[in-house]
């Protein structure tokens, strides 16, 4: 591969309070990150998208959390797939489901490789027990994700700049949090410094991570109830139009159907 550049894509699966999964593609390998629906459910996404489930070599863990590992052993397990997550990550999924396969651990700070991609993981602001985003490189073509924080910290919005494709979380509206049927305690855990990121302090991440070389931005996350995909992207395109970056493309993840592969450059 000496002297040539590797097309980096990537898939969003589908991602909300009901499930997260993405794929990474650089040639003939892929990556999933974290595995939120079912094994099925899975197959039937990346069929749908046109991601060739052989072509998927690793698991890659944000955190614990039901909606970001729902399908992780079974998926795994049926294809013989490594499984990468922090140490404490590790525990608790081996805790919860001991027929987990074998698991190989990285450190939130420290880069590690899975084929051709780089993969630097960052903590991040989140109520789970060692919640990561993650910074993938493969070549000169980099992509920050990070889907679920209560609030962008300076490690934050550090790491996620210089990127050419963002997948940024922007999970909620404030008034229509407020005004929904949701519990109190349940409002007060979104909106905490360790829940998930609203419109306007996603938007706020946006502006303090957009450079010159971004080319795409993902929005991630967004709840059904309390959110609305039209919303925000008109949200998203105003930030962006305020920017003068009306040449980034915007992408709205959906909770129930996958996104149209993104592709670097």
């Amino acid at each position: 591969m000496a002297g040539k550049h590797r097309s980096l894509g990537m898939t969003v699966l589908g991602s909300g309070s009901r499930g997260n999964a993405l794929v990474l593609h650089a040639d003939d390998f892929a990556v999933l990150v974290d595995a939120g629906f079912s094994d099925r459910e899975l197959a039937r996404r990346m069929q749908a998208a046109g991601v060739e489930c052989g072509s998927v070599r690793a698991v890659v863990i944000s955190h614990e959390h039901s909606d970001h590992v729902k399908g992780l052993r079974a998926f795994a397990s049926k294809r013989g797939l490594a499984i990468y997550a922090n140490r404490a990550t590790a525990e608790v999924l081996r805790h919860r489901d001991s027929r987990i396969g074998p698991m190989t651990i990285f450190a939130s700070g420290n880069p590690f490789s899975v084929g051709p991609f780089q993969i630097h993981p960052f903590s991040i602001p989140h109520d789970a027990i060692d919640p990561v985003g993650f910074l993938v490189q493969v070549d000169a073509y980099r992509i920050g994700i990070a889907t679920d924080l209560g609030h962008a910290s300076h490690l934050v919005t550090y790491q996620l700049r210089g990127c050419d494709a963002l997948v940024l979380e922007s999970n909620h509206d404030v008034t229509m949090l407020g005004n929904s049927t949701r519990p109190w305690s349940l409002k007060q855990r979104i909106l905490s410094r360790h829940g998930h990121l609203s419109n306007a302090a996603a938007m706020d991440l946006l502006r303090a991570t957009v450079d010159g070389r971004t080319r795409h931005v993902v929005i991630a996350h967004a709840s059904e109830e309390c959110n609305c995909y039209e919303l925000l992207s008109r949200t998203v395109e105003d930030c962006l139009g305020a920017l003068g970056r009306t040449d980034i493309s915007v992408h709205i993840a959906r909770q129930d159907n996958p996104l149209p592969t993104v592709w670097l450059p």
